[in-house]
């Protein structure tokens, strides 16, 4: 006769023979991607957006519905994490203005992340940035906020390596979360970002046959014309209003010499909130780059090289790190480049300050 199966020991043998096949994250030594360079290079436009493409390119991303804390709405996003034990990075990607969470462009990072086991979510925040919810709203930055805990309650998460990246709208965007809830991230990089909606709106008149006018107004209940509750409005939306709350937040901010589309100032004047005093760009250097769209006389040579930049990248003419912030201006346009704030994030990494223990506990 048989003797009886220990249920106890059986069950400690299936959880053993589970957990055996998980693998143990293995921190890797980064390298560059030498397949992607520039967002401009990558072979897809700014609005195509394809789940088709994502799952070619990263079988394992998943579509998943966060439901928001704000105002119960579902809203879609993809995430991706791998199968291994242990706490990993967490990067958070925003769509660009004209985009939604579908958007192609993103690949790379989602690349990036599967190669390097982080964890990766591409939130919508109410998506193209043509409506009043989206646009860095509440509701648009208490998505980051739930899809950081979708994040965390899916995935073993290090809370110390939690990072957020984005280009122009998604930059502005990062910049607003950065100042809001700056408990949140361990680093945060800005690419060609709008920093005052009020200022832009101006500065895009001179191009009317943009969307983004109209865009700003329907956001904001009317055009931003400084003193009016709609300018107002796009202040609330502005990373201009909250920035100096993200001091103590590493920034990494980037942007080109002759974009026409957002200016430089817009990152300078960021930084220039953001640096020691001592740092800062004076407004005369600030209007020569808007004017000639090159450095003034005795700005170049700071440093002309970024180590984040590789030779495929765009050509770096200035930079300048001070306190927790890093302006990075390189020769090029409305433009982002994958490798730099990828290389730059995996060295950040904040302080969890663990609560002392209450006497009688």
């Amino acid at each position: 006769m048989k003797k009886p199966i220990n249920l106890l020991l059986y069950l400690g043998l299936v959880l053993t023979l589970l957990t055996s096949c998980r693998k143990e994250r293995v921190e890797k030594e980064v390298a560059r991607m030498d397949e992607f360079t520039t967002s401009k290079k990558y072979p897809f436009k700014f609005t195509d957006e394809s789940l088709e493409k994502w799952k070619e390119q990263v079988p394992e991303i998943q579509k998943v519905s966060i439901k928001s804390t704000l105002d119960g709405a579902e809203q879609p996003a993809l995430f991706f994490t791998s199968e291994t034990t242990g706490p990993r990075p967490l990067l958070v990607m925003l769509h660009s203005w004209s985009s939604e969470y579908l958007q192609v462009k993103s690949i790379p990072y989602a690349l990036w992340s599967k190669e390097y086991d982080w964890a990766f979510i591409h939130p919508n925040y109410r998506g193209k940035f043509d409506k009043p919810e989206a646009m860095a709203s509440d509701l648009a930055i208490q998505d980051l906020v739930d899809a950081v805990n979708y994040a965390k309650a899916n995935a073993e998460i290090d809370e110390s390596r939690i990072y957020i990246l984005g280009s122009s709208g998604g930059a502005m965007t990062a910049l607003v979360a950065a100042g809001r809830h700056p408990e949140i991230w361990a680093g945060v990089v800005a690419w060609v970002p709008v920093f005052d909606l009020v200022d832009w709106y101006a500065f895009s008149q001179n191009y009317p046959h943009r969307d983004y006018n109209t865009h700003i107004v329907t956001a904001c209940g009317g055009k931003p014309i400084p003193g009016t509750p709609a300018a107002e409005e796009a202040k609330r939306r502005s990373p201009s209003t909250y920035i100096h709350n993200a001091k103590d937040v590493p920034i990494f901010l980037a942007h080109g010499t002759v974009d026409v589309l957002v200016p430089p100032d817009h990152s300078i004047r960021a930084y220039n909130i953001l640096a020691n005093p001592a740092d800062t760009i004076s407004q005369k250097n600030i209007d020569y780059i808007l004017e000639e769209q090159d450095l003034p006389e005795g700005m170049e040579g700071a440093t002309t090289r970024d180590k984040y930049f590789g030779v495929n990248d765009p050509n770096v003419v200035f930079m300048r790190e001070s306190a927790n912030v890093r302006l990075v201006l390189f020769v090029g346009q409305h433009d982002m480049a994958y490798n730099p704030g990828l290389l730059w994030l995996n060295e950040q990494q904040k302080k969890i300050v663990t609560p002392a223990p209450v006497a009688g506990q």
